[in-house]
């Protein structure tokens, strides 16, 4: 009679059922060990106690870009489109005088030391002609400076040197020194070769001049930031 007939197994059966049964709970323990999170899918231990509530993990809250509209302090239709200043005239029309009288000086000088042709007449004559010489080369040397503006572009021209600068690109170095209504008061721009021109009340209207500048670096400053909180993202 056969092991099937008897009702008993044989002892190769029951070490593979003992086999199966350890496997079975190796994998059940890695399944409580490694279970997929509730978040993700339902869990394979096939329990599922949770809440929904406290499947979905806690998100952060998103971090939205803090936007600080600070609008310029001037209005813009006190801002002209164009503008035009020029240097006042007072030093070269005091120079231009004393070349005047140097000049008259030279041709009484001259009548005289040919009429009479004294030393004290010659003496003259040489120095008027030295103060024509000099102040005639100081006036072609000192040119009057002028500042043009269009827009936000500021054209400098002083000492025959040409600057162009744009007041409303945060690289440019823009500086206020001052108030318009103190004699000190200076408008300091960063020309493209590293140097700083100076403008004073001499050459440009104080007044006007700050408070165009003043709304032309507002724009400059949120111009700043905007790329600063690209860059940062």
């Amino acid at each position: 009679m056969d092991e099937t007939d008897t009702g008993t197994t044989s002892p190769e059966a029951r070490s593979a059922e003992a086999a199966r049964q350890w496997a079975e709970q190796q994998r059940a323990a890695a399944r409580a060990q490694f279970s997929t999170p509730s978040w993700i899918g339902p869990s394979r231990s096939g329990q599922d106690t949770e809440p929904a509530a406290a499947r979905i993990p806690a998100q952060p809250e998103p971090e939205h870009d803090d936007v600080e509209l600070t609008p310029p302090s001037v209005k813009r239709d006190l801002i002209p489109d164009t503008a035009h200043w020029a240097e006042k005239a007072r030093p070269r029309l005091l120079a231009g005088t004393v070349l005047l009288a140097s000049l008259a000086g030279v041709l009484v000088s001259l009548v005289l030391a040919i009429t009479t042709q004294s030393v004290g007449a010659i003496v003259a004559l040489a120095a008027c002609a030295l103060v024509a010489v000099i102040f005639r080369g100081a006036l072609m040397g000192t040119g009057i400076t002028t500042v043009d503006l269009k827009g936000s572009i500021m054209r400098i021209r002083k000492r025959g040197v040409l600057d162009v600068v744009n007041l409303a690109d945060p690289v440019h170095l823009v500086e206020l020194v001052g108030t318009p209504d103190q004699p000190t008061w200076r408008l300091r721009v960063e020309a493209i070769d590293g140097r700083t021109v100076e403008l004073g009340p001499k050459e440009v209207d104080p007044v006007a001049v700050h408070r165009i500048v003043e709304y032309y670096r507002a724009i400059a400053d949120r111009s700043r930031r905007d790329r600063e909180r690209r860059f940062n993202r």
